[in-house]
C-alpha cells in the first residue's frame, strides 16, 4: 500500500512566518499575481513533473516480491497542480486543483490520481477569516501539520520521502484555528482525519524560533473516538476514494492511531539540517479488529547545501524505523530498517526558476523483514536491500 500524503505547508503558512530562512532544493518562482476587481489581488501558481526511475529488487510475473511489482524501469508523471490564492484581507481562500502522488523509498512507483480523497481533483479548498495579523480561522479541505515532509515534492529536499512521512495523516476537512505571537506560534486542526467523514480527529502544532538560524517544532494528533471499518479512506489511480474503506484497505489502526513528533531546523549559510522524531501508536480495539498495541517509530536527519550563487544543490536524508504488534505501518508488520537518499537538483539560470532536473538514489536496508511469513524484495522474497534511481524533470510557475 502506498500512501498519499498531501501538503502541509499550506496548513502551517502563518506558522512559518517565525520560522528561519532555509536553504531550500528549489528557489520557487513568484506567484502570478493579477487584480481580480472586487475580490482583490489574487496569485496564480502551479507546476508538473515526472520522473525516469531504474530499481532494484523488483519481482517476476509470478512472484513480485515486496516491492509489489515485475517492472524494474520506466517512466512516471508525478505531479501537475494549479493553485488559485487571496492571501490578504480579512476573508482569503485557497483552491488547488491537479492530480498528485509521491513516492517512498522502498515501495513502487505509481501513477498520480484525481479520485484520492472526497473532493476529487479538487486537492485544497478552504476559506480564511483573518480578523487580525497574528490569528486566522480556516475551514474546509486542509492539510495536515504532521511531520516536516511535503507531498509536493518540489517543497522537499529529495523526491523521495521516508517511512515517517508515510505513517502520518494527510488530508482532512476541518477547522483550522493558527495564532502567531513574537517567536511562537501554534495551529490546532479538528477534523475528520484521513478524509474518513468522521470527526473525530484532533491536531496540534507548535513552533518557536530561537532566532534566525534555529527553529523548533513539535506535533501530535489523536482520534478522540473510534472510526468504524466502513469509514471511507483514500482512494488511488485504480481504485477512487467512493469505494474505499477503512476496511478494504487495512488501516484500522492508523486512522485510530496516535502520534507525536518534532523536528529541528538548523541553518547557517547555505546549510540546512533538520533531524525529526516521530512515534504512532495504536490502542487495542476489538470494535474495529484490532486486538493489541501496536507502534511505529522513526528518526531521520535531512539536509541541504546550496552551492552559492550557482544553480546546483544537494539535498540528502537519513532514515531509521521500527514497528511493533501485528498491525501493519510501512512495509510489513513489524518491519524495521534504515535507509538514505541523496540528490544533487540543477535550476538552470536562463529559466528563471521555472524549470528544475533532479536525480535521487535512495537505499533501503531491512534489519527485520516483518513478522513471521513476511515477504522482503526480489522473486525470491528474501532480499533485504532495495535501491532506487531517479531522474526528474519539473516545470514550475
Amino acid at each position: 500500500m502506498t500512501r498519499l500524503r498531501l501538503n502541509k505547508w499550506s496548513a502551517i503558512s502563518l506558522a512559518a512566518a517565525i520560522a528561519p530562512t532555509t536553504a531550500r532544493a528549489l528557489d520557487l518562482p513568484d506567484p502570478i499575481s493579477f487584480d481580480a476587481g472586487p475580490l482583490g489581488k489574487l496569485e496564480l501558481s502551479g507546476g508538473a513533473d515526472g520522473y525516469a526511475y531504474a530499481l532494484t529488487g523488483a519481482g517476476d510475473g509470478m512472484n513480485k516480491g515486496l516491492l509489489g511489482t515485475s517492472t524494474s524501469i520506466g517512466v512516471q508523471f508525478l505531479n501537475g497542480l494549479i493553485k488559485l490564492e487571496k492571501p490578504d484581507g480579512l476573508l482569503r481562500f485557497t483552491v488547488q486543483v491537479g492530480a498528485v502522488n509521491s513516492l517512498t523509498l522502498g515501495t513502487k512507483p505509481a501513477p498520480p490520481s484525481v479520485q484520492t480523497w472526497s473532493t476529487g481533483p479538487v486537492r485544497v479548498a478552504y476559506v480564511t477569516l483573518a480578523p487580525t495579523e497574528n490569528f486566522t480561522l480556516s475551514a474546509g479541505q486542509i492539510g495536515s501539520v504532521e511531520g516536516f515532509e511535503s507531498s509536493v515534492d518540489w517543497d522537499n529536499f529529495n523526491l523521495l520521502t521516508t517511512a515517517l512521512w508515510y505513517v502520518e495523516n494527510s488530508q482532512s476537512v476541518g477547522v483550522r484555528a493558527t495564532y502567531r505571537y513574537e517567536k511562537f506560534s501554534g495551529t490546532i486542526i479538528f477534523g475528520d482525519g484521513f478524509d474518513t467523514n468522521v470527526w473525530n480527529y484532533l491536531q496540534l502544532q507548535a513552533s518557536y524560533s530561537f532566532n534566525d538560524n534555529n527553529n523548533i517544532s513539535a506535533y501530535g494528533a489523536t482520534n478522540l473516538g473510534t472510526t468504524g471499518l466502513g469509514a471511507r479512506f483514500y482512494g488511488n489511480a485504480t481504485t477512487p476514494y467512493s469505494s474505499t474503506t477503512v476496511g478494504s484497505a487495512g488501516v484500522a489502526n492508523l486512522v485510530n492511531s496516535s502520534v507525536i513528533g518534532a523536528y529541528y531546523t538548523f541553518t547557517m549559510g547555505s546549510l540546512t539540517l533538520v533531524p525529526e522524531l516521530q512515534y504512532v501508536w495504536s490502542n487495542k480495539n476489538p470494535h474495529v479488529g484490532l486486538t493489541d498495541y501496536s507502534s511505529h517509530f522513526g528518526a531521520a536527519i535531512f539536509g541541504n547545501y546550496k552551492f552559492g550563487e550557482s544553480p546546483f544543490s544537494l539535498g540528502a536524508w537519513a532514515q531509521y524505523f521500527t514497528s511493533s504488534g501485528t498491525e501493519f505501518w510501512f512495509l510489513n508488520p513489524g518491519a524495521q530498517g534504515f535507509g538514505m537518499a541523496i540528490a544533487p537538483t540543477w535550476t538552470p539560470p536562463w529559466a528563471k526558476k521555472h524549470l528544475f532536473v533532479r536525480g535521487d538514489v535512495g537505499v533501503i536496508h531491512l534489519t527485520s523483514v516483518g513478522t513471521p511469513g513476511s515477504v522482503a524484495y526480489g522473486s525470491s522474497g528474501k532480499d533485504r536491500n532495495q535501491a532506487t534511481f531517479l531522474l526528474e524533470v519539473g516545470a514550475l510557475f
